[in-house]
This record gives C-alpha cells, structure tokens and sequence, in this order.
C-alpha cells in the first residue's frame, strides 16, 4: 500500500471511530451536516436499530464490492443490518425486474438503462435529497439520466460514457513519431477519427518495445454479449448521428422505424469489422474485463471504452501511472443525413460522445424503511465514499459530479501528473458540454434489442455475414419485437431518449 493510500485509510478508519461513537451517544449533526444529510457525520446521527435492509447489487468487484463495503459502514454508523445479494452482470437485469415485482429488495443498484423497464416499481427521489448539496452537484445530464420524464427515480451513484484512452508515452515518443512520419507522411498524434487511430495501431501491431515486450494496437470488447453492442453504438454515433438531425437515432421517432441498417451504422461496422486484427492474441474472444486487463498492464497501444482501463492503468503501484491519457472517442468526417439520402462533408470532425449506462440506486415502492434505503443510497455516493471510490478501478464508479472536473483534485487528491489530469478533465468537460450525444438504449426490454445488435455485430465481425445484411437481419428482429411489444407504447419510452439527444 502507498503512503498516500495509507494515510488515507488510517484517516478513514479514525473518522468512522469517531462518528460511530458520536451517533452511540447521540450527538445530533452540525449545521454542516444538516446542509449534506449523506455525509458520515449525518448519518452517524441515524438510529436504524433494528432495521433491516434487503438490498440487490452485481457480483464483486465492479460495483459489488464498494455496496458491500459502504454497506458494512453504514451499519456500524447507524446500527441498521444490511443483507447484500449479489448476482453476475448476465442475471441483473432479470433479479432486478423480479426483485421489484416480488417485493424482494428494499435498495437495488442496477444499470440505469433499464428505466423503462423498473420504473413503474420505483419510488419517486425525495425532496431532501434532490434539495441536497451532493444531488445539487450532479452533472445536468446525469441528473436527466435519473429522471424519467420529469421526474428523479434513480440515486446517481456513477457517471459513465466512453472515450479515448491510449499510451501517450508511445505517442510522444520521438523515435515512433519520426518513424510514422517515415512510413506514413503524417504526424503521430492523437487520432480524430476512426480510420486515423487504425491506421496508428497497425502501426504498433506486434511491435517489440524496448523493454521487450510486444505491444497490439486495440482492445475493444468482441466476444458475443450485450457489451458488444455498446461499443459498436459507440462507433456508429459520429457517422450516424447528425448534429443537424433531430428526431432518433436508433429510429425514426415518428415511425419507430429502425435505422440501425442505414449507410452510417454500416460504414462504422465496417471498420470495426477491419480491426480485428489490431487486438492481442485471442483478441477475437475479448470481454469487457479482457479490454481492462490489456489496456491496464499496457498490452494495447488504444482502447475506447468505460474509464475502468483508465483507471486500473492510472492506480498507485502500476508502472503504466502517468504514462497515459485521455480524448474524445473519435469522430468522422463524414456524416449520413437521413433527411436528404445523402453523406455530409464535415469541415471540422463530427464527435458524438456516448452516454451509456451508469450504475444507479433505487428504492422500491414496496419497501417498509423507504428513508433508511434512501439514506443508504445516499450515503454510498456521498463526497467522501465517491472519492475514494473513484480512484479504484476494479470498483467501476466514475465522475458524474460538477466537483469531479476539477484538475486540482485530481492532483492533489490522487497524485495524478498534472497532464494526465488535465486530458482527463478535458475530456469529460467536452462530452458534458457537447450538444451532439447518443444516450443508451432506454427503452422498454432495451436489454433485448442490444443484445440482438450484438449478435449481428457478432456475426460481421467474425466473416459470417457481411455488414450490410448482419444489420439488415438486427433491423428486421427489431421491427418485430417493437411490433410484439407496441408501435404506440415503445414510441412512448423512446422520446425519452431522443428529447435528451436532441437538447429538448
């Protein structure tokens, strides 16, 4: 353990000392923890004797392990029990919409692109806690990602997107700058697009280091689960989200038509289809915590994904620390408009950033300890528990908070270069402020429709359909399901997702 690490736990095991004996003696909060009802302090003030709270989490370490450990907190502070139930990432979705209609859970933190789904069984965020200064401090749309319609049914307790992460050791190197130059005529910087960050790690493809090792250019996840889908979202957004076309995305909102199969969607599957080949070995069966691995021990020159490989690659101890950085997930040129049939020609490169998913809270509307389980949800993303969470990768809880672009806190408060902090903050200020973004899919049974794009993804990526007809046949079945589920009724749920697309 570091000494910054150290220090740091030492002084959270003091605090927790002390606040556990001011709440046994029932010391009532200062004004300051009046103004922040989730801090320890606060909650330390809590009598929940006897109280015992269900809740429902994913398996360790991503998410899992930062509940359980807030939960064992939360106890001790306020003498409440907590039963924890853990479950891997592939039956989450259905516990939760079974935990909910059977009264099972109290609190529940699941993936906040089932809304649609959850929250007819959701209680609505109280007044106290959206009057509070850590909700206060959401990002505005994060806030919107907890909000269906106008109304806040999820606890933010993570902000996710994906964006760029690559070895910037590698990249302003001298020797591989003058070589590119050579090979290439072109300059090693930091990819726009998607053809310009291939074109770098084909580069780096199965380049020996100096240290000795060899180095691949990409990991991405390509292995045939929900995941993948989510990547290839993220790749299709610059080529087919238009920034002077309202009105969806995945559909046409007024047909609910698909457009998964249209010349952008294509053309980004297309080139996802050409790197595969730019993945380490065995890189045609990569998992989202393969894609952790790779990026986080320095085997891949790029990755664009959540911030876990940022993270795990920036934690105390790993020889990778300081050496990377961040960007926006590439962009194109090149723009499909739907409305004229026609590509656009971009001056300046078209990004798109992608909001997807973010670990959230609930309450169920059947639960008998309705302010237990809010405060439990609230403590768990309290300034203090967030921030170390932050800065554990395996943990998967990511900036979400105006607070966290502050490159200050990042250097003062997890010894980040200030380079690398500085990428990082740009990076996360840009999609905040972007105008020109793609929200997950949050609709009703979304799960099944990212799963069927996965399968034809899938299908592209490994030779077996080209990638035209692999989503041609993803349009067809989602015509179907939207049939099965009503025309009228997805149409509904899905304006959700275009008003926070089109800035409505």
């Amino acid at each position: 353990m570091s000494v910054h690490l150290l220090r740091r736990a030492l002084f959270a095991y003091a605090s927790l000392l002390a606040l556990t004996a001011a709440a046994n003696a029932g010391i009532a909060p200062s004004g300051a923890a009046a103004a922040d009802p989730y801090s320890w302090e606060a909650i330390a003030a809590k009598n929940y004797r006897g109280v015992t709270l269900d809740v429902l989490t994913l398996a360790t370490p991503v998410l899992g392990e930062p509940v359980v450990q807030h939960a064992r907190e939360f106890e001790k502070l306020t003498g409440a029990r907590i039963n924890v139930t853990r479950v891997p990432f592939s039956e989450l979705y259905q516990e939760t919409l079974l935990g909910l209609r059977q009264n099972k859970y109290d609190a529940l933190t699941f993936g906040s692109m089932w809304i649609a789904d959850m929250v007819p069984f959701l209680e609505p965020l109280p007044a106290r806690m959206l009057e509070s200064v850590q909700y206060l401090d959401v990002l505005p749309h994060y806030k919107r990602v907890a909000s269906w319609g106008d109304t806040a049914y999820m606890v933010p307790i993570d902000g996710d997107r994906h964006y760029l992460q690559y070895r910037r050791d590698l990249l302003e190197n001298p020797n591989y700058r003058a070589q590119f130059k050579r090979a290439t005529g072109k300059e090693l910087q930091v990819p726009k697009t998607w053809p310009e960050l291939q074109e770098i790690a084909r580069f780096f493809q199965g380049r020996k280091l100096p240290d000795g090792s060899l180095i691949s250019g990409l990991a991405e996840v390509t292995v045939n689960d929900a995941l993948l889908g989510n990547y290839f979202i993220k790749r299709a957004a610059p080529y087919a989200k238009h920034p002077a076309v309202k009105g969806g995305f995945y559909f046409d909102l007024k047909t609910m038509e698909p457009l998964i199969n249209t010349p952008g969607w294509v053309e980004a599957l297309k080139d996802f289809v050409a790197a595969q080949d730019l993945h380490p070995k065995g890189g045609q069966s990569m998992s989202f915590f393969d894609t952790i691995s790779a990026f986080g021990r320095g085997n891949v020159v790029f990755t664009d994904s959540w911030d876990d490989p940022f993270i795990e690659a920036m934690e105390p101890g790993n020889p990778l620390r300081d050496k990377v950085a961040t960007a926006l997930s590439p962009g194109s040129r090149k723009v499909w408009n739907r409305k004229t049939g026609k590509w656009d020609a971009f001056p300046s490169v078209n990004y798109a950033p992608y909001i997807v998913y973010g670990w959230t809270g609930g309450v169920a509307k059947s639960s008998r300890h309705k302010e237990a389980a809010f405060d439990f949800l609230g403590f768990y993303a309290n300034r203090r528990n967030h921030q170390a969470d932050l800065h554990v990768g395996r943990f998967g809880m990511n900036p979400f908070r105006g607070s966290d672009l502050d490159v200050q806190q990042w250097v003062d408060g997890a010894d980040w270069d200030p380079a690398v902090a500085r990428s990082y903050v740009d990076t996360l200020q840009a999609q905040s402020k972007s105008r020109n973004r793609v929200l997950d899919l949050r609709i009703i049974r979304g799960q099944e429709y990212v799963h069927l794009l996965a399968i034809g993804v899938y299908r592209a990526i490994t030779g077996r359909d080209t990638p035209q007809v692999a989503l041609d046949g993803v349009a067809a079945r989602w015509r179907e399901l939207t049939q099965r589920i009503g025309v009228d009724r997805q149409r509904a749920a899905y304006a959700h997702v275009v008003r926070f697309e089109d800035n409505e």
